[in-house]
C-alpha cells in the first residue's frame, strides 16, 4: 500500500478534493491509502477519507449509509423538526387533516416509538414546511455520497419505506435495471401488504 497525502488548507482545497473523487474512487487507487493533513476542522472530510481508504465495496457502502444516517441524525437530535403534536405534523395539523404520521404515515416500518429501520432516503425527504423552519440536512449537503456509484447515488434518492438491509442490498447489485426491478416489486408488495393488514393506529 502507498500513501496519498490530501491536503485541506482552505474550502478551495475541499473542493479540490470533491473535484477528484470519482478517481481516488476507482480501481487506480485501490492500493492507495489516504492520508488527510487539514488546517479545517470537517467532520465530512473525515468521513470522505474514511470511506475511501475503505478498499471492500460492500463494506465502503455499508460504512457510508450507515455514517450519512448518523450525520443527520446528530443535526436533528432532539430537535422535532415535523412538528409532531398528537401524531400529526406541521402539515396535517394546518390542513386540519384525519391522518396522522405525517410523510410515513403509509411506511410498514413505522411504531409509536418512529421508525424501527434505518432508512437514509426517508431521513434526507424534508417537505416544504419542514425546510422553511429548518437548517436540515439534504442530498446535496451529504458530500460522502459521492463516493458511491452513480447507479448508487440514484438508488439513495428514491429507495423510500424500505428497511436498511433491503436498501443496502439494492446497493450492493451492479446494475441499476435489477436494482430498479427490486424496489418496484418491494414497493409493490409493501402496499398490498399495508392495505389488507390491519392497522396499528385508529386512524392511518
Amino acid at each position: 500500500m502507498r500513501n496519498k497525502i490530501i491536503l485541506i488548507g482552505s474550502d478551495n482545497d475541499y473542493h479540490k478534493l470533491l473535484k477528484k473523487l470519482f478517481i481516488y474512487k476507482s480501481i487506480l487507487y485501490y492500493n492507495t491509502i489516504f492520508v488527510v493533513e487539514n488546517n479545517i476542522r470537517n467532520e465530512m472530510i473525515d468521513s470522505i477519507i474514511n470511506a475511501l481508504n475503505i478498499k471492500k465495496r460492500k463494506k465502503r457502502i455499508n460504512f457510508i449509509y450507515d455514517q450519512s444516517c448518523d450525520l443527520i441524525d446528530k443535526k436533528n437530535r432532539n430537535m422535532n423538526i415535523c412538528g409532531f403534536k398528537n401524531g400529526k405534523c406541521y402539515i396535517q395539523r394546518k390542513l386540519k387533516s384525519e391522518k396522522c404520521n405525517g410523510c410515513c404515515r403509509m411506511c410498514m416500518y413505522q411504531t409509536k416509538n418512529g421508525c424501527s429501520t434505518k432508512n437514509l432516503s426517508c431521513k434526507m425527504f424534508n417537505c416544504s414546511e419542514v425546510r422553511k423552519r429548518y437548517e436540515v440536512i439534504e442530498y446535496d449537503n451529504l458530500k460522502l455520497l459521492k463516493v458511491l456509484s452513480l447507479k448508487n447515488q440514484i438508488i439513495i434518492k428514491s429507495d423510500y419505506f424500505s428497511k436498511r438491509e433491503d436498501v443496502l442490498k439494492d446497493l450492493y447489485s451492479y446494475t441499476f435495471t435489477y436494482s430498479t426491478l427490486k424496489i418496484v416489486f418491494r414497493i409493490t408488495r409493501d402496499f398490498i401488504k399495508k392495505s389488507i393488514a390491519r392497522c396499528d393506529y385508529d386512524k392511518c
